[in-house]
């Protein structure tokens, strides 16, 4: 057993659990009673399986004192998590847990690795990773938001891929993809997935934002505003594209049937 140079309470000892533990342990012993374990800690402690770099990274109220010495990490922070107990520890939900994480890895990969491990692993949401970096400090963000972006746009690719094949499906006619809606005197209504320009027919299935999709008040607001300017509005989870994607083919069929079968409305597609 070798003892840590910067911090004699903290010993690096092999990436077993038991000295994973001891070690978080002998940190928490030299934090305030407030910290709050997060970092690759947590996320080992949430249950992903990541290995640990030699840094306990804490956090503690604004009002309590920081450290940085080689072995711990103690943030000070507005923001302090609701802490999951995990193993005895206080310990960040996985979302925050790996943000910060990745806030102080080194490379691009250490940022993917992290980052698969915290999704595929976890099962934390990629919506639920942006939020955390909305409300993280700017510092040390850059490599995430790089790998966050590889991410959205592989997602985009693959949503609208999907969207594609079912309107294939459902054996409708082509639409027009991310179509501005307005009325005739020019008054914003709404930029819509797919448009029928024929029928005046909307889809939405987030196609732009597969990870964050309108729900609850947002998403029957919009519909109303289009129902009242007498579209025919059709809202699908993206979750569902590819999860139910017969049911979806059939939803699609049935709205473009009833879009059809009325007169169409004086709306303009720009």
């Amino acid at each position: 057993m070798r003892m840590n140079r910067s911090t004699p309470e903290v010993t690096q000892l092999a990436e077993s659990g038991p000295s994973r533990l001891r070690r978080l342990r002998a940190a928490m012993r030299i934090a305030h009673p407030d910290a709050v374990v997060t970092g690759r800690e947590a996320l080992w402690l949430n249950g992903i399986p990541v290995p640990p770099l030699g840094v306990v990274h804490l956090l503690v109220p604004l009002k309590r004192p920081g450290r940085a010495d080689g072995s711990v990490t103690v943030e000070r922070t507005t923001r302090m998590p609701d802490p999951l107990w995990r193993r005895g520890f206080p310990t960040a939900p996985s979302p925050r847990a790996a943000v910060d994480a990745c806030r102080r890895a080194a490379t691009v990969d250490h940022v993917r690795e992290l980052i698969t491990a915290a999704v595929r692993v976890g099962g934390v949401e990629v919506g639920d990773l942006h939020v955390e970096l909305g409300l993280a400090p700017e510092q040390g963000t850059t490599l995430l938001r790089r790998v966050l972006g590889e991410i959205d746009r592989d997602l985009r690719w693959r949503s609208a891929r999907a969207a594609q094949d079912l309107v294939d499906r459902a054996g409708l006619p082509p639409p027009i993809w991310t179509a501005r809606l307005s009325t005739s005197r020019d008054v914003h209504l709404a930029v819509v997935d797919a448009w029928w320009d024929e029928v005046a027919f909307a889809w939405d299935c987030d196609l732009h934002r597969p990870w964050a999709p309108r729900v609850g008040l947002p998403a029957l607001a919009r519909a109303a505003r289009l129902t009242a300017a007498g579209i025919v509005p059709l809202h699908t989870d993206p979750l569902r594209v590819r999860a139910d994607p017969d049911s979806v083919a059939d939803e699609l069929r049935g709205a473009y049937r009833l879009a059809a079968g009325r007169p169409r409305p004086e709306v303009i597609m720009t």
